[in-house]
């Protein structure tokens, strides 16, 4: 059972603040529309697996693991500003997550609030300013930084308490980094986690249902 006397909530984004995932999937698709099909497919499928894990590190894998050829680190950050260019306004214009602007609008007096992400940092920042939300958080996180050194980069420079602390995410890779710096951790179903093989689990559908949660109900 999760201790509900929290005081410092983190936040993914992509998938928990808002409805983007299927968005940065397709801009794979479209980084890589002039490659076989085949190794594209096998890119996004590891991608909606892997939801916490940067652009950077998948665009090194479909070259190395999928295509098995090198490629500079000067290629992949060229890689990523493209995948950016082509997905940052889509991000910016998606749907929020049912009831997540409703509960940091109202919240937000009463916890700490704070996104880490694996998405690029300077877009995540970008967009969130875009979106109107920047201002409701003490920090925004992203990559090329991994995700468990972000949280813990967090922690340290707020001094938060571990245990008044809660991590909403909709991913294995967020679960993996919220239990790597001992921290709670509530699972948003956004369809791509089959979170019943977590045990002792907590899952929410939406962000509408966090306050009831928060609150014990």
């Amino acid at each position: 059972m999760l201790n509900k006397s929290y005081k410092h909530i983190i936040f993914d984004f992509d998938g928990v603040l808002a409805e983007t995932n299927y968005i940065r999937f397709e801009g794979f698709e479209l980084l890589f529309k002039d490659y076989p099909s085949d190794q594209v497919n096998r890119l996004v499928q590891y991608a909606m697996n892997n939801g916490g894990i940067s652009r950077y590190e998948k665009i090194r894998l479909f070259f190395e693991q999928i295509r098995q050829e090198s490629i500079s680190d000067d290629r992949v950050q060229f890689l990523a500003k493209r995948y950016s260019d082509l997905v940052k306004e889509k991000v910016a214009d998606a749907e929020p997550v049912r009831g997540s602007l409703e509960f940091l609008n109202r919240y937000h007096r009463d916890y700490d609030f704070a996104v880490v992400s694996g998405s690029d940092q300077e877009e995540l920042r970008e967009v969130c300013r875009l979106r109107k939300i920047d201002h409701f958080f003490v920090e925004i996180l992203g990559s090329p930084t991994a995700k468990e050194l972000n949280i813990a980069f967090l922690l340290a420079k707020t001094g938060w308490d571990k245990k008044e602390c809660l991590f909403v995410g909709d991913s294995i890779n967020d679960y993996e980094a919220a239990q790597k710096n001992d921290i709670d951790f509530l699972a948003r179903n956004a369809g791509l986690t089959d979170w019943g093989s977590v045990k002792a689990l907590s899952v929410l559908n939406d962000l509408s249902e966090l306050d009831s949660f928060l609150k014990g109900e």
